[in-house]
């Protein structure tokens, strides 16, 4: 289609404040919460009591398996003293990396201290860790859960 009478390059400013104002009109997206951290957990919990160790495989097909949502993804990770991470939606790369050898910015293995302390009940956790969605380290508040001998985990950023 060919337009007479208009000047191309009011076509071009007009076609640019049109995206402008969809972009600035379009809305932020939400912040996870820690009910969805929790429901994230308890989906993993469920498929591993149905599959067994195959649900790690599942797991680590992130958002393709259904655990990695934004910045929402389950790590699963085993307990005792030579612990490994056993399961990671956002980076399957970490499976096989021991606990010890995992620390945030500012030095603290948190890693460690959940396989030692997540309880079957639930056990909230704070450390500094690199938020895929955001793609920067903020402050994440994580749920963890003991369950038949490991810890699932999911947390949200703040």
């Amino acid at each position: 289609m060919i337009v007479t009478g208009v000047n191309r390059r009011e076509i071009l400013l007009s076609g640019l404040a049109l995206g402008l104002t969809a972009v600035a009109t379009m809305p932020k997206a939400q912040a996870a919460t820690e009910q969805e951290a929790k429901d994230m957990v308890a989906k993993a919990i469920k498929l591993f009591g149905e599959q067994g160790e195959a649900a790690l495989g599942v797991f680590n097909q992130g958002e393709a398996g259904g655990f990695l949502a934004g910045e929402l993804y389950i790590v699963v990770q085993g307990t005792g003293p030579d612990a490994k991470v056993m399961a990671s939606a956002a980076d399957p790369k970490l499976v096989g990396i021991p606990l010890a050898g995992i620390a945030d910015a500012e030095g603290d293995h948190f890693a460690v201290r959940m396989s030692a302390e997540a309880t079957e009940e639930g056990s909230w956790f704070y450390y500094q860790w690199m938020n895929p969605a955001a793609g920067k380290v903020m402050r994440k508040k994580a749920w963890a859960v003991r369950y038949e001998g490991l810890i699932f985990i999911c947390g949200i950023y703040e």
